[in-house]
């Protein structure tokens, strides 16, 4: 994976993780099918879930009330689905 940015380059880490059977198997298939080794795939998986992080506003700007009610939570979603 190369990235456009030299700044945002791709730095190796080892990691130690415990997945489920059924989830080692499913990465595995997933690694196999795309050619990949299963380290590749866990790469691309990170990648993806944060891809979004950095698009998103600046979360210094969020305001987090310590307590509301139900409603008040019903109404913040609401407003941002319809935003």
């Amino acid at each position: 994976m190369k990235s456009a940015n030299p700044e945002n380059e791709y730095i190796p880490i080892d990691l130690r993780i415990s997945v489920r059977r059924d989830t080692l198997r499913l990465i595995s298939e997933m690694a196999q099918d795309m050619g990949i080794s299963i380290n590749e795939v866990f790469s691309f998986l990170a990648e993806d879930s944060v891809i979004d992080l950095e698009l998103m506003e600046d979360f210094n700007k969020i305001n987090i009330p310590s307590k509301c009610s139900i409603d008040d939570l019903k109404n913040a979603l609401l407003k941002k689905r319809l935003c």
